[in-house]
């Protein structure tokens, strides 16, 4: 066998165009397919990273109405017992955001609008979506302040500036009325746009008082030190919650609607992905069927000689092994630096398709995604078609005739 591995090993580098053409079949096949799934993920990812980021947060502990009927009657109590829970998963939770929101009507002098005032705790919040770096006017709220930051389109639409008065008017806690005046401190672009045009922040104190909900919250968001342990400690928050007051929920359950959208979607692209992979597995058996015209008198000499026929189907094996090997190798490598620099450059849209991404909901940019598992999988699926498409010379090799008539 050892001898049989040489022989394969020396009959690459024999002829070396041949070889190096069989290489470069591989190696752009990997790269188009990774090129091209790492785009989609990316795209995915940047989805679910802008949700994650300004929205729900890998976990959510709530009350266990609220995630049905979303009203500030429905928030939780934030007490004692509730912290010395969190407190129990010390080093596996990096920390928690207390959110209450609801909604409001928003006025000025000239104009009203629906809105969602966000009540935050302002170093909490912009730990987890650094929201101070969104800042374009203005100064960034404290917890003391009585005083809101708007987001860059709902500034636009009420045409408020720095300095300026809003007036805010809802329903609070049991039916309480909630209005107040509130002078507008800062201006903050979201790159969600449906937040960017209805969201209003205000310190946690400042809203707890606006919506008479004192220590009151409509979800606790809760960070873990491994994103990847989520499901996990979701699950443990449950077991040590109160099950008739709370409940924790992870992003996949928060995101489901977004998830199942993401996944008919990604079923589409698959046919193409698997459209390319056909494309790519007749090139490759075209470069194989060529090669093999040109080696058909060298495997009649070699079975004329002595050579048996499961020996030359062996070395053959080898041989698509190596080149398969060689071409995904210098596949992954190549890509590595094209993939990284669109991870960290996204490649921004415009035009129609721009206006479409966006009225989604998502930044209009097409990332591209350099998770692991990308390369490994499309190298390994490129490896195997070249593979297969390999043993079509070791078939030849039982079949070839050595005499004619």
């Amino acid at each position: 066998m050892k001898t049989l591995i040489i022989l394969a090993w020396r009959n690459i580098w024999r002829n070396k165009r041949r070889s190096f053409i069989s290489i470069a079949s591989v190696l752009f096949a990997v790269l188009f397919a990774i090129s091209a799934d790492s785009f989609e993920r990316g795209s995915y990812e940047l989805m679910i990273q802008n949700m994650v980021k300004f929205s729900t947060g890998y976990i959510q502990i709530q009350d266990v109405l609220y995630d049905e009927e979303p009203s500030i009657d429905n928030s939780m109590l934030y007490d004692d017992d509730l912290m010395g829970i969190i407190d129990e998963f010390e080093g596996r939770i990096s920390y928690v955001v207390p959110r209450i929101q609801n909604f409001a009507l928003a006025a000025n002098e000239n104009k009203t609008r629906g809105i969602v005032v966000m009540g935050i705790d302002p170093e909490k919040e912009n730990q987890f979506n650094e929201l101070s770096d969104n800042l374009t006017e203005g100064t960034f709220i404290n917890k003391s302040d009585n005083e809101v930051m708007l987001s860059q389109g709902l500034a636009e639409i009420m045409n408020l500036g720095i300095g300026d008065t809003l007036i805010l008017i809802g329903q609070g806690f049991q039916g309480v009325t909630a209005s107040g005046m509130y002078p507008v401190k800062g201006i903050v672009k979201l790159s969600v746009p449906d937040l960017n045009n209805n969201t209003v922040y205000m310190p946690l104190k400042a809203a707890q008082w606006f919506y008479a909900a004192e220590n009151r919250l409509s979800a606790l968001i809760v960070m873990p030190q491994n994103p990847n342990h989520t499901s996990r400690i979701a699950e443990e928050l449950n077991e040590k919650l109160d099950n008739e007051w709370y409940t924790a929920l992870s992003w996949e359950y928060l995101l489901s609607d977004i998830l199942r959208m993401m996944q008919m979607d990604r079923a589409g692209s698959q046919m193409i992905i698997y459209i390319l992979y056909i494309v790519i597995g007749f090139g490759l058996f075209g470069t194989i069927l060529t090669m093999m015209l040109e080696r058909a008198k060298e495997f009649t000499m070699l079975i004329a000689i002595g050579m048996k026929r499961f020996q030359l189907a062996i070395v053959c094996i080898f041989e698509s092994f190596f080149l398969s090997s060689v071409g995904a190798i210098i596949g992954i490598i190549a890509t590595i630096p094209f993939v990284l620099y669109f991870n960290y450059n996204p490649i921004p849209l415009t035009g129609e398709m721009s206006n479409i991404i966006e009225d989604y909901g998502f930044e209009a940019v097409m990332p591209a995604s350099a998770h692991p598992s990308i390369f490994v999988q499309q190298a390994v699926t490129i490896f195997v078609i070249a593979l297969l498409i390999g043993l079509y010379p070791a078939y030849k090799a039982f079949r070839i005739k050595t005499v004619t008539e």
